[in-house]
């Protein structure tokens, strides 16, 4: 399972839906934003424009979530020109600058000229239309600009959005908080996707489809309330594409307590910084992922934080990806603060199910427990996590397939998950994490072996590698 930033921002949204209703939503969204990535300080000339532009309208309650981290300010110089002139320089997009400015990858496209205008690319259906007006492709992935006009009183939100016949993994998707689509007006955003493979791999073109369903807020929107379902072609130059961005051969390797990771290269793009790593095979422990990874554009103490922005990970290494921004081109290097990992004979999560008990586990922090319903069961694993609110990738997560007591391997996937209501002692200092995984309505040979993909065992130690 491979989280990203939406996940992240979903929770945010429930915490401020009060004031949410009394701020413009683009401001929000801006805002919050502006403050779970928490870059250090993007390229100063976005942070000029989009602090000027905002200054007289963003109310205070926003500011509180606009600010970058603490103890750093944002520097303006001379009077504020008007919004139209500041949003001049980008040309056919200025309309996307808005939601742009949310993330720097797609801001500093946009201004590095490196987004291709598509013009005549568009989609209707019952009231709703699809426009493309610009992409970004490169090997790794790519960046789309689109706007949803709504010509109905109904106000909608993004169901569904895929890219077919050239497989990908969302990044990062903006459409304003909680994907609402105003009635009667324009609503402008973005989708950065990765390609699953490398560009070479990919097709002439592929279709960007989309589907709209009936808004209601903080809820996913159902099936049977579809509004519209559209799609568009969109082309891709192959050749173009073989020659964007730039690859990087880092070749070096990190080591904490015994533990040797392998940089291998890194990929600069328009939509991110790909920076893949394996572990050495003769590693003792099996690493999961890194502790609060960073990239640090800049030198002599003047530092660009480019955020983590999603990640993928094998048994024998892994791929980070980071915001970009103009501050890339400028001198890098990789900043982790430890590693997630668990000695190699530690990996299995042996249980009974029938007798509710763990049999073998890493440490003593797993409780266990399982939930009956008609559809069939789910084993709930309540763990406290070693590692917790330091990054979007220390987690613990088990394999997609468990042995059982026969030897038959099942699949997980198939089954559905039914979540039990919680209840929380009222003194507890600190609410455990939850992991549950459905196991269907069979009853199986005891005991059921887990292979663990990702445990919050923290190895924590300040280490940094140069890129450039």
């Amino acid at each position: 399972m491979v989280k990203t930033e939406e996940e992240l921002l979903k929770e945010y949204y429930h915490s401020l839906s009060a004031e949410a209703d009394e701020v413009a939503e683009m401001k929000l969204n801006t805002a919050i934003r502006k403050g779970i990535t928490r870059s250090r300080r993007s390229s100063m000339s976005l942070r000029k424009r989009y602090a000027l532009a905002t200054a007289a309208a963003v109310l205070g309650i926003v500011l509180l979530f606009s600010f970058p981290r603490a103890g750093e300010v944002l520097k303006t110089q001379g009077a504020a020109p008007d919004q139209a002139a500041i949003y001049q320089s980008y040309g056919p997009f200025e309309k996307y600058i808005p939601a742009a400015m949310t993330t720097n990858a797609v801001s500093s496209a946009i201004e590095a000229g490196l987004v291709q205008r598509i013009t005549g690319v568009t989609a209707e259906q019952n009231g709703f239309v699809l426009t493309v007006d610009g992409i970004a492709a490169d090997q790794k992935g790519i960046i789309i600009l689109y706007s949803l006009q709504n010509k109905t009183d109904e106000k909608a939100k993004v169901a569904h959005i895929q890219l077919t016949s050239a497989v990908s993994n969302p990044l990062h998707t903006s459409l304003g908080p909680e994907n609402s689509i105003s009635p009667n007006r324009i609503t402008y955003g973005y989708e950065v996707r990765q390609w699953e493979s490398d560009g070479g791999a990919l097709p002439d073109q592929f279709t960007l489809e989309l589907e709209l369903g009936k808004y209601k807020q903080f809820t996913p929107a159902s099936a049977d309330s579809s509004l519209a379902k559209l799609s568009v072609a969109l082309p891709l130059d192959r050749e173009e594409i073989a020659k964007a961005g730039e690859t990087i051969h880092v070749d070096k390797t990190l080591e904490i307590e015994g533990q040797k990771i392998k940089i291998n290269q890194v990929y600069l793009a328009a939509s991110g910084i790909y920076l893949d790593y394996t572990s050495d095979p003769l590693n003792s422990k099996q690493i999961f992922s890194m502790y609060k990874p960073g990239l640090l554009a800049g030198g002599s103490g003047d530092f660009t934080y480019l955020a983590l922005r999603a990640a993928s990970f094998t048994d024998s290494g892994g791929r980070l990806i980071f915001a970009n921004d103009r501050s890339s081109a400028q001198s890098l290097q990789l900043q982790i603060n430890g590693i997630l990992a668990l000695d190699k004979k530690a990996t299995q999560l042996i249980v009974d199910t029938d007798k509710q008990q763990i049999i073998k586990a890493p440490d003593q922090n797993l409780q266990m427990s399982v939930h009956n319903t008609e559809r069939g069961s789910t084993m709930v694993l309540e763990y406290d996590s070693q590692a917790q609110n330091n990054s979007i990738y220390n987690d613990f997560r088990l394999g997609p397939t468990f042995t059982d007591g026969a030897g038959t391997v099942h699949s997980t996937d198939k089954f559905d998950i039914d979540i039990p209501q919680r209840t929380e002692p009222e003194k507890a200092k600190s609410i455990p994490h939850m992991y549950y995984l459905g196991l269907g309505g069979n009853i199986y040979p005891q005991p059921l072996t887990f292979a663990i993909k990702a445990y919050p065992a923290l190895i924590k130690e300040k280490l940094s590698v140069p890129i450039r």
